[in-house]
């Protein structure tokens, strides 16, 4: 294909709703469409109030195919219900579409690619997680079930042309899940768009009882802020008991000014969520915490970045998640994160440096609450964890990988390798950031981008073009879902 024409760009995902997979693929989208190739979805279901806001505002033309198909069968089976489905979708886009785009960017449900393949088509895969992982071995009928789904699985990952991932992390899971998979698979981590970027740099920070109203009354309040779908999956019960046990860490004076925000995505019409909502709720009340925890359903991007720009300190729960993209976020806004010493925060938070990497209990997480209380440097802390955002994971890095890989598949040449950013190591003045040691802002700096994590990680394509070499932690790498259902693997807040 020559190059001066057009690449066409078909995506196909299961559900076009708000999670990080979808910010990803949307992400991905607007990225190739600044480079003026055309982009068009495929879809099992979109809903247009339920979904980011480039969907909504009709950036890209969105088909849905096979939405009438059943999810599940009497509420179960949803995993070859979601199989289904994307066949059913693959044979209309194959054998019914005249127009064949330059190449698919599938994701999800590789279930599709052999169907395209087979059709002549070129496929860039993306890999959340191995989803076999997705559930637990269960008995013997549930080992059955699986097996054909894990071999479609394996199959349909295997036949594309590129495979992407979304982390370190994943890279080595990806390897151990799939020894038979031997062709290489390069890295593209998520990135924060860049519409967000200019909203939270063209926000004036508003006070959090502007925010919260319930909190008037508290003199001085330190925000805690959670930011994650009500979903058993990322564990929030984990920050409410550490909450309960830095009640016992502090004087009646400093707990009287703590309280947590728990904001994140929920779908009135999903029983998980309303489920476990309650179950939270049911919680705090147990631990004698209604008064300390503000819960905050779908909050708006506006909101959310308010909250971000008015915390001190962001609390994220989930154990061996795959990226995570809301760490990232409160980068953005400079602010510190604890979580747990597992999965894709080894690789975006250095530990001590850009925040707290604990372990998975309460006792942990509430050591790292005490932490951040008494820490004179948390505006320090957040710049630091800014500049590794600027350095390891920016929206212009990001753009040109996406571009490149592209391109490689489409024209069978890679775009131009960009120049590493120089990095500029500064005395950085300023009178609120007093420290009490002799070390420089320099070293840090210097530092920033040392391993916070141990063992050795998988090689992959692409590694060259990482200048953030942090290792992968040695973490188990199943990861416990409750449910067999295909779903989103690396959703964000909403």
């Amino acid at each position: 294909m020559e190059k001066s024409r057009k690449a066409n760009v078909v995506f196909i995902h299961p559900d076009l709703g708000i999670g990080g997979a979808e910010r990803l693929v949307l992400d991905v989208a607007v990225a190739l469409s600044k480079e003026h190739k055309n982009v068009s979805f495929v879809t099992n279901h979109f809903n247009r109030n339920h979904a980011f806001q480039e969907l909504r505002d009709n950036n890209f033309p969105v088909s849905v195919i096979g939405d009438w198909l059943p999810r599940s069968i009497c509420g179960i089976c949803q995993a070859l219900c979601a199989y289904f489905r994307m066949v059913f979708l693959a044979l209309i886009q194959v054998l019914f579409v005249k127009v064949k785009p330059d190449v698919y960017f599938v994701d999800q449900i590789p279930i599709a690619v052999p169907f395209i393949k087979w059709a002549g088509g070129k496929v860039i895969y993306y890999c959340h997680h191995p989803d076999l992982l997705a559930s637990p071995l269960g008995g013997s009928l549930k080992r059955i079930y699986r097996l054909p789904i894990n071999w479609l699985e394996l199959k349909g990952t295997s036949m594309a042309d590129v495979i992407l991932v979304n982390s370190k992390y994943t890279a080595s899971v990806f390897h151990k899940t799939f020894p038979e998979i031997t062709q290489s698979i390069e890295i593209l981590y998520p990135t924060i768009a860049s519409s967000y970027l200019d909203m939270i740099q063209n926000m004036k920070p508003k006070s959090i009882k502007t925010l919260i109203p319930e909190l008037e009354p508290l003199h001085d309040p330190f925000i805690f802020l959670s930011i994650n779908r009500f979903h058993p999956a990322k564990k929030l019960e984990l920050a409410i008991e550490a909450l309960k046990m830095l009640q016992n860490k502090l004087s009646s004076k400093d707990w009287d000014r703590v309280h947590l925000i728990m904001a994140g995505g929920f779908d009135p019409h999903s029983t998980t969520n309303a489920t476990y909502f309650s179950k939270l709720v049911k919680l705090s009340e147990s631990k004698e915490l209604s008064g300390k925890i503000t819960f905050l359903k779908s909050p708006s991007d506006d909101l959310k970045a308010d909250l971000l720009l008015a915390c001190r300190c962001l609390i994220y729960t989930p154990v061996n998640e795959h990226f995570g993209i809301v760490p990232l976020e409160a980068m953005t806004a400079a602010k510190p994160v604890i979580a747990c010493n597992s999965g894709g925060p080894c690789e975006t938070i250095v530990d001590d440096v850009t925040g707290y990497l604990c372990e998975p209990t309460p006792a942990s997480f509430s050591e790292g609450l005490f932490k951040i209380l008494n820490n004179q440097d948390l505006l320090k802390m957040g710049v630091l964890g800014r500049e590794r955002l600027e350095q390891c994971f920016s929206y212009n890095m990001f753009c040109t990988k996406v571009n490149k890989v592209v391109d490689t598949v489409v024209y069978g040449v890679q775009s131009p390798e960009p120049s590493l950013p120089e990095k500029i190591v500064e005395e950085k003045e300023d009178a609120n950031l007093t420290h009490d040691s002799t070390v420089k802002m320099d070293k840090e700096l210097t530092n920033l981008f040392e391993s916070p994590c141990s063992t050795t990680y998988l090689s992959t394509a692409d590694s060259s073009t990482d200048i953030c070499d942090s290792d992968v932690s040695n973490q188990e790498e199943t990861v416990p879902i409750l449910n067999d259902h295909v779903e989103v693997n690396e959703e964000s807040s909403f």
